[in-house]
């Protein structure tokens, strides 16, 4: 416990981009409510491929309305962000930097060492977005204090009991994506372990696997089903009913995930022990050299 304590500090002081960059939420807040106040007929549109569309205006249920939902989905694109900019290179850069040498004469498995990365992925980035969220949707209460009248606060549902549960209700949906996150991370580690653009790769290998197979069995619904799987998160964060979207898959074909998971986390850390060895030797026989 100690070991996976000391390795997700780690990955936080090496990363202190999750910290920094999901700070300007507090400046979202700050702008969605300058835009509500601004007028009553604020709305936006999303189209994303997979996710169809998705409307959000100043009717939207729930803690300050409009405000309270886009900094909701601020959040979550933050969370994604992060997520793609840590893992393709987590384990590239222990490699590239030697700090492999390191961390097996801690000791830390390599299964311990890709759990620990994981959770810093899925469990710990997701936490420290949805505290800034709280703390966003907290400046947006205080703005109102100050600025609006109180039945109109009442109106807009910008009270402390709508913003806790707003708060609960988006570690409930980061949860979600999380769990649809986590076949897409361990490939991403697998990938990452052998070439140095991870994200090219699967992008490239994604697009030659819906061409290949429109072309030998004459239908989309390969490439369709990529697309729903790496999709997901976004149709999860963004529809009103998470659960339902996560579910959209149907439970046999998460279950199936899960499985292809696991065997990537275990071949991953093969994969890392195997790194490893090689790097002890050549660092040894240099040694012996000298």
């Amino acid at each position: 416990m100690r070991a996976l304590i000391h390795l997700l500090e780690k990955e936080l002081i090496e990363y202190r981009i999750v910290v920094k960059l999901p700070l300007f939420i507090a400046l979202f807040a700050v702008l969605n409510f300058a835009l509500l106040m601004s007028g009553d007929n604020v709305s936006l549109y999303i189209q994303s491929s997979g996710a169809g569309e998705w409307v959000l205006g100043t009717d939207s249920l729930g803690f300050a309305s409009y405000v309270g939902k886009l900094n909701e989905v601020v959040a979550g694109c933050v969370y994604i962000l992060l997520f793609l900019v840590y893992v393709p290179k987590t384990l590239r850069k222990e490699r590239n930097e030697g700090s492999l040498m390191f961390w097996r004469a801690v000791p830390v498995s390599d299964h311990l060492a890709i759990a620990a990365k994981l959770l810093f992925a899925l469990v710990i980035i997701p936490v420290i977005t949805s505290m800034l969220l709280l703390f966003s949707d907290v400046l947006v209460w205080l703005l109102a204090k100050l600025w609006m009248p109180m039945d109109t606060m009442v109106s807009f549902a910008i009270t402390v009991p709508d913003m806790l549960w707003h708060w609960f209700g988006f570690i409930g949906r980061v949860t979600l994506m999380s769990l649809s996150l986590l076949p897409i991370a361990c490939v991403l580690l697998v990938v990452s372990q052998l070439i140095s653009y991870p994200m090219v790769a699967v992008v490239v290998a994604v697009i030659a696997i819906k061409v290949m197979s429109y072309l030998v069995f004459g239908t989309s619904e390969i490439g369709d089903f990529l697309s729903d799987i790496y999709s997901l998160p976004l149709t999860i964060l963004t529809d009103e009913n998470p659960f339902d979207a996560y579910l959209s898959l149907g439970i046999l074909t998460h279950l199936a995930l899960l499985l292809v998971s696991a065997g990537l986390f275990h071949l991953c850390s093969k994969q890392r022990s195997t790194d490893d060895s090689i790097f002890s030797m050549l660092f040894s026989s240099l040694s012996r050299t000298k």
